[in-house]
Formats: C-alpha cells, structure tokens, sequence
C-alpha cells in the first residue's frame, strides 16, 4: 500500500491534469470563437458603415436636387422676366418668393444699378453693404473668379450635343412610329394576314395609286425630299422634325448664367446670375439660405434604422436638420460633403448609437475565461474538499480505533482493581477492619472513575447525534463545587495534591443544568490531577461577573500545554500524548465533552496559561 502522502499526490494530480486539460481546451477554443465573433463584427461594421454611407450619400444628391431645382427655377424665372417694367417684377418677385432675399441688376464690370445707392430697404442696404465692393473689384461672373462659369459652359456645350442627338433620335423613333403605323393599317385592311404581315411592300405596289390632291410644285418637292428621305419615311413626317428641330434651336438663347457662393461676415451667401441672350446687363438674385433650409428636411428619410441618426450640418457644424437619435459626444460614423459649387463647407453626418461595432468578442473571451476559471476552480475545491474530507475521515477512523482501545484499557484498569480487591475481600485475606475499609474505599474510588468514563462515552454519544437535552434550573454555584470537591477531597489526599478554594463569601447564581455542570467540573478537575501532580496543587475559583453569570477557574501548576496543542485539545479523541501505553492515560473526550456542554448552555470552555506556571481552564456560565 503506498505511503499517505503519496496517496495524497496521486489523488491531487488525478485531479489537477484533467482539470488543467479542460480548461486549456476550453480556452482555446474560447479564443477561437472569440476571433471568429471579431471577424463577424469587423464584416457587421463594414456593412453597417456601407449602408450609412449610401443613406448619407442619398440625401446629399436629395440635397443637391433641391438646391438645383431652386437655383435653376430662380435663374430661369430671371432670364424670362419682361424687359419692360423689370424693377417693378423684381419688387413684386422679393416680396412674394421666400427664396429670393434680394435681387439686383449690373454693369458687365460689377457696377450695381439696382439696388440704387441710398436706397431705404434694409435688406437693399444689407446687400449693398456687403457685395458693392466686392462686384467693383471682382463680379461674381468674371472668369478668374467663378470656375463655375467655365463648369456652365461646358455643361451648356454639353446640352447643346446632347439636343442635336434627341434630335436626331427623335427622327429616327418618327420614321419607325410611321412604318409601324403603315404597317398596321395595312394588315387591317388586308384579308391575308400572312400576306400583309410578311410582304407589305409589295402589297403596297399593287393597291391602286389614289390621286394626288397637291400642285404639281408640292408634290415636285415632296418628290425630292422623299429620294433623300430614309426609307419608310415619308416627306411630310421628315419635313414635321425638321421644323420641330429649327424651332428648338431658335428658342435656345445663349444665355450667360451661374451661381457662386461666398462666405461674408461668418455668414453664407448664394449669389445667382443671368445674362439674357448673352449681352447687355446682368440680372442677379441673392438666395434666401435661412427659406431653403427650411425646406431641405424632405430630403432626409422619414424613418430611419434603429440606433441610427443623420443630420445635415453647415460649415460652422451646426445642426440644421436630423432624423433619428444623435449623441451629445463623439465623432460621426459617416462624413458626405455636399457639392462645393452648391454650399461649400455643408455635409451630411451619419451616427450609430447601438452596441460597439466592434470588439465585443474581448468581452465574450473574458467572461467564458471567467467562466471556464470558476468551472476550474470548483472542480479543483470540491475535489479538495473531497480529498480532505476523506481525509479527515480516515483521522477520524484512526481516532476511534484510538478511542475504542483507550477506552477499552481505561475501563480495564478500574475493574481489574475493583474485581482484585473483590476477591480479596471475599476470601478474607484482610489483616484487620483498617485494611478491609481500604480496599472498599479503593472499590468506590475505581468505581467513580468507571461511572466518569461511562458518563463521558454516553455524553460523547448524545452529543455527536444531537440528543442531548439540558435541564436548567437556578443553580447557587458556591454549594455546588463545595459539594463536588469535598467529595473529590479523598482522592487528591490520595495523590498528593493540596486543594486550595477561593469562592466569594455570598452566593453565586446562574441558571444551568445541575448534571452538565458536575460533568464539566469533575473533567476540568480529573485532567488537574492527571497533569497537575508535579506542581502539588490544584486550584479552584469562583468568580461572580458585573454583567451576570460567572466564572469558574481550575488551575495546576503541572508543564502547561504547548502552544500549538492549546487549540486542539478540545478536539475530540486528541491527546498530547497519543501513544497507547502514555505515562497519563485518558480517551482525549474530557475536555471535548466539556466545552460542548458548556456551549450548549450559552458557555464556553476556554484555557489559558496560568500566571507562575501551570495550566488553567476558566469555565464561563451565563
């Protein structure tokens, strides 16, 4: 059989490696989860950001749409306006259009003819104030001050292509729509389908040839114009598109036209401009921003995705407009700047406020490392707790094996005597009646001491399975001890032992149980006299306290108790000296049973050294 503590480690490291293997393996794949949720939550985040990106992006061009349409509506209802009676449109224009602030006329060179020069209007004013200075120095449509004029150009030489190639196509989708229409004509009339649908040119040659009802000059040019025109098409639908084309480009003026923004006295301003036909004077408008604004939330979605918000900001960062939930701190998720040439220094902002993009798979990866610890850590405690509980378990077998063979050598040496001095007196082999009452006397000392031993198993017993019961009454503590030690006197006469009292002259109430006391007396005072023979004395005081209850104090002048047995000698079955054949003999339950009886009555059994040497146990009774 191996040895106890190697029996210890083996049962230690049986528990310790498949522990450690677990949560070793647990952790690992802890940590793979956790990379796996953190490469979900970076894909989460990128698409997250992708779809704000394309919802920001889409109000920035609603944004730019409706700037445009303003700026392109103002524009237009300028270079339409009459000629004839222009400052009084333009009064009536200011007063009644929200988007309009103020409008002027000038001098190709910046020179401002409206509004007129101490003018009374206090937005005329305002508008004279800030830009009569800046159109004498730079116009808002010279060319090394506007790139938007250049953008303009190119964008109208852009629409000019563009017409001639509706123009063109028109043409074509005419003809088609034309042949298409002969096509159907004929078919209805035609009682062949197959025959109409599959040959219509040359049903078309063999229907007679109705008269023609123009000149012979019209149909002299008809004649002409139908050689060169496509075939299907006839002359008079070719002749329709062209006239169509020539009006459309008659119609479109080669207007000078732009807008410019400007930043003035912290504030923005949209200045527009039109130049009828490409000559003469300049018709302007100031943009009325604080109306556009006012009107710039239907650009921005009506609802929006939880935990979303988006906002539209001016170049100061204020915000203008915003759907959904905003935090009071913190960088946007999404910037989108609105078009420089439209308003410079705008953008649109997208916020998330959910849960953390990312990163959350850390916090996954410590809790279950938490989790997996606490799963570790309660099969490492229980297993110990097992493993000492085995443990205590085979001290306690190895006590009770002690127990039983002290107990059986304890009961042993009392009836050994009491059957020896029993049969001494039964076969008379007494000198006289001195040496007979010795024997009897020695008959009833071992017989006290085997009604102790008895009384302390059954104590022990009823204590260990709970069944002990106590009856108390008002006990005078002073009668009491007089009675236990006069009757105690004889055997430490016999021992050797002087017995010295210090009770108070009054007596000493408590309310305890009269049989527990005695047994808790008669222990404290048989281990006195088993250690206490060496110092010739044994000492018992009764001490009354203030606050109720008392003290009883059973001292020796014996070798004391070591330090690190001080504690342990009320466990039960221990001894300082455990051996079986000891010099002091005794089962290790007297003071065991003592301290139990006295907490069973709400007191406690304590020691401590005692002043000069020795040992004393104070017994405390409340």
């Amino acid at each position: 059989m191996l040895p106890t503590s190697r029996r210890i480690l083996l049962y230690w490291l049986l528990l310790l490696v498949p522990a450690l293997v677990v949560g070793g393996a647990a952790i690992f794949l802890l940590q793979r989860e956790e990379a796996r949720l953190q490469k979900q939550g970076e894909y989460l985040d990128e698409a997250r950001r992708a779809a704000l990106t394309a919802q920001a992006r889409l109000i920035v061009e609603n944004v730019e749409l409706f700037v445009g349409d303003a700026q392109a509506g103002l524009l237009e209802t300028l270079a339409t306006a009459p000629d004839v009676g222009l400052d009084a449109f333009l009064d009536r224009w200011e007063r009644s259009n929200p988007l309009v602030r103020t409008t002027f006329r000038s001098l190709p060179d910046g020179r401002l003819v409206r509004p007129a020069v101490g003018a009374v209007e206090e937005e005329a004013q305002g508008f004279l104030r800030r830009f009569s200075r800046e159109f004498a120095r730079r116009p808002p449509w010279s060319p090394a001050e506007v790139s938007i004029g250049s953008a303009a150009k190119e964008q109208d030489e852009k629409k000019s292509k563009d017409e001639s190639e509706v123009r063109k196509l028109a043409a074509q989708n005419v003809s088609q729509a034309q042949s298409a229409r002969r096509n159907l004509q004929q078919t209805a009339g035609s009682r062949d389908y197959a025959l109409a649908d599959s040959a219509p040119t040359a049903t078309a040659a063999a229907a007679p040839m109705a008269p023609s009802p123009l000149p012979a000059a019209a149909r002299s040019r008809q004649q002409e114009k139908s050689e060169v025109a496509p075939a299907g098409v006839s002359a008079v639908t070719l002749g329709r598109v062209e006239s169509a084309a020539a009006k459309l480009e008659k119609d479109s003026l080669p207007d000078t036209r732009g807008w410019q923004p400007r930043m003035l006295e912290g504030r923005l301003h949209v200045i527009g401009w039109v130049r009828p036909g490409g000559a003469g004077e300049f018709r302007g408008v100031e943009l009325g921003v604080a109306a556009l604004v006012g009107r710039l939330s239907g650009a921005l979605p009506a609802e929006v995705g939880l935990g979303e918000g988006y906002a539209l900001r001016d170049s100061q960062g204020r915000v203008l407009h915003q759907r959904g939930v905003l935090p009071a701190a913190g960088e946007p998720a999404v910037r989108v700047p609105l078009a420089a040439t439209l308003l410079p220094g705008w953008e649109v902002v997208a916020y998330f406020t959910g849960a953390a993009e990312t990163g959350g798979g850390a916090g996954f990866f410590w809790v279950g490392a938490l989790l997996v610890a606490i799963f570790v850590a309660a099969i490492l405690t229980g297993g110990s707790l097992l493993l000492w509980q085995a443990r205590r378990s085979e001290a306690e077998a190895a006590q009770k094996t002690s127990f039983v063979a002290n107990v059986s050598h304890e009961f042993k040496t009392p009836l050994t005597t009491i059957r020896l001095y029993s049969e001494l007196l039964e076969q008379g082999r007494v000198r006289d009646a001195t040496q007979g009452g010795e024997y009897l006397r020695t008959i009833g000392r071992e017989t006290q001491r085997l009604a102790r031993l008895v009384n302390n198993a059954l104590d022990f017993s009823r204590l260990e399975q709970g069944r002990k019961k106590y009856s108390r009454e008002p006990v005078d503590l002073r009668v009491e001890l007089t009675r236990l030690l006069e009757t105690l006197a004889p055997r430490m006469a016999e021992a050797g032992l002087t017995l010295r009292r210090d009770f108070p002259d009054t007596a000493v109430a408590v309310f305890t149980d009269r049989d527990a006391l005695e047994q808790i007396v008669l222990n404290l005072i048989d281990n006195a006299l088993k250690y206490g023979l060496a110092g010739g004395e044994v000492s018992v005081m009764l001490v009354a306290r203030g606050s109720g209850g008392a003290e009883v104090r059973v001292g020796d002048r014996g070798p004391g108790v070591p330090l690190e047995h001080r504690e342990r000698i009320f466990e039960k079955f221990h001894r300082v000296d455990d051996a079986l054949t000891a010099e002091k003999s005794g089962a290790g339950l007297g003071l065991s049973i003592a301290r139990q009886l006295a907490r069973g009555q709400g007191g406690e059994v304590r020691y401590v050294p005692r002043a000069g040497g020795g040992a004393e146990f104070i017994l405390e009774l409340p």
